[in-house]
């Protein structure tokens, strides 16, 4: 994983969720390169030591979710989401990802702690499933707290024919690595379903280092997204999905609305 050059607190908080969760393996920096092919990740333990956590790790993330689990509905987390301008949307070689303004004030309450939103990315196909089954698309909105937790808000996305509140930004998605663009105004909330239900477990990050200590929030209703930003995101990333690990008997709680 690569060790951004950052000069404050908050700044190396936010280098780190943008780089940690989505990752920029094989940068110039010396960083070992990984990806979803040759270094996919079965060999991701074997590129670093850094990385050892990816196959000795025993609350790695994704995994498969059961149709039904403990319901707990006084769990809740508290979404505080508001428009966003000014977003910068990056191919950053494994995924298309939009960079949060830090001062956006977008956050999420886990628990009693604030994380805020940092960044959000996609997976294709969908790194969690339901009782075996995944989705077109996962969007995956990253947080950090002022301690450098994570905390990330999983969507499963399925396909349909009509445009959605994604097309704004997967339409616009740069073709090359390393090519930036900025999108307009954007409200992440608007990127999710009614239906807050959530599935909560600890986990891991889903790329290099696979760092564990990850509070996880999957909701259990799917978003959309079209079939047509799907096909073009297939194009640019013909699959970017870790598979699912062993849940190694985590308690999972779904949490009512």
């Amino acid at each position: 994983m690569s060790r951004p050059a950052v000069c404050n607190r908050r700044g190396a908080l936010t280098a780190l969720a943008m780089l940690a969760i989505a990752g920029c393996g094989g940068s110039s920096d010396g960083a070992p390169h990984w990806n979803y092919d040759n270094e996919g990740p079965e060999h991701w333990a074997d590129l670093d030591t850094d990385f050892a956590t990816c196959r000795a790790g025993h609350a790695q993330s994704p995994i498969d979710l059961p149709e039904t689990a403990e319901t707990q509905p006084a769990d809740h987390i508290d979404i505080d989401y508001r428009p966003v301008s000014a977003a910068t949307l990056i191919n950053n070689g494994h995924a298309v990802q939009v960079n949060v303004p830090a001062n956006s004030g977008n956050r999420i309450i886990v628990d009693g702690a604030s994380f805020a939103l940092t960044q959000y990315h996609f997976h294709l196909p969908s790194e969690h499933t339901v009782a075996g089954s995944g989705t077109a698309m996962e969007l995956h909105l990253v947080h950090t707290d002022h301690t450098g937790r994570f905390a990330v808000l999983a969507v499963l996305l399925r396909a349909q024919d009509a445009p959605t509140a994604l097309s704004a930004v997967l339409a616009n998605a740069p073709a090359k690595p390393g090519t930036t663009r900025t999108v307009g105004t954007i409200d992440p909330r608007a990127l999710l379903p009614d239906d807050l239900a959530q599935f909560r477990y600890e986990g891991s990050l889903t790329t290099p280092p696979c760092t564990e200590g990850v509070a996880w929030i999957v909701l259990r209703q799917p978003g959309a997204v079209s079939t047509a930003d799907v096909e073009r995101y297939r194009t640019l990333f013909p699959h970017s999905n870790r598979p699912t690990q062993p849940r190694h008997d985590r308690p999972i709680i779904l949490v009512g609305n």
